[in-house]
């Protein structure tokens, strides 16, 4: 499946996407975008294998969390919920060493991302405006298509 009309790469982002490609099984990626996790700027590549997401490397980030990235199985995405247009909340389940953590009451334990897409480099405001509108439900179409709904014993995500 190509990339999706409308969420082509931002030139400004190629390089971090090349290193997420080569980094992590990413599969052929659906949508990239800029996007912030929490209050991390960053590059967003979501596949039918799952979601990768690549820290900006800037002025503002520290030596120790320049160049980070986080790559998550559909497997690990417990649910998307949406907030406002462009903007979800993922809950992922975490895992130590491959191995899924649970809490005392033996559930899985489970991390908030918030994501919220950001206008790529020399983006014409309309098409942006577009993007940020139906953000939620790709997402949410990407999520329904390829989750499962059992959990592996060990997983390859990286949090």
């Amino acid at each position: 499946m190509p990339i999706r009309e409308g969420w082509e790469l931002s030139p400004d982002r190629q390089d971090m996407f090349d290193k997420m490609m080569g980094m992590d099984p990413v599969g052929d990626p659906i949508i990239t975008s800029k996007c912030h996790l929490g209050k991390d700027n960053g590059l967003l590549v979501v596949s039918n294998n799952g979601i990768a997401w690549r820290l900006k490397a800037g002025y503002s980030t520290s030596f120790y969390e320049m160049g980070k990235s986080k790559w998550v199985r559909w497997h690990d995405v417990g649910d998307l919920v949406p907030r406002k247009p462009g903007q979800l909340l993922a809950y992922i389940k975490l895992r130590k060493n491959g191995e899924l953590k649970l809490d005392k009451k033996g559930n899985i334990k489970l991390i908030k991302w918030p994501f919220m897409v950001d206008r790529n480099k020399d983006e014409d405001k309309a098409l942006f405006a577009q993007r940020k509108a139906v953000f939620n439900d790709v997402m949410l179409e990407l999520f329904n298509q390829y989750r499962t709904t059992s959990d592996p014993p060990t997983s390859d995500s990286r949090i």
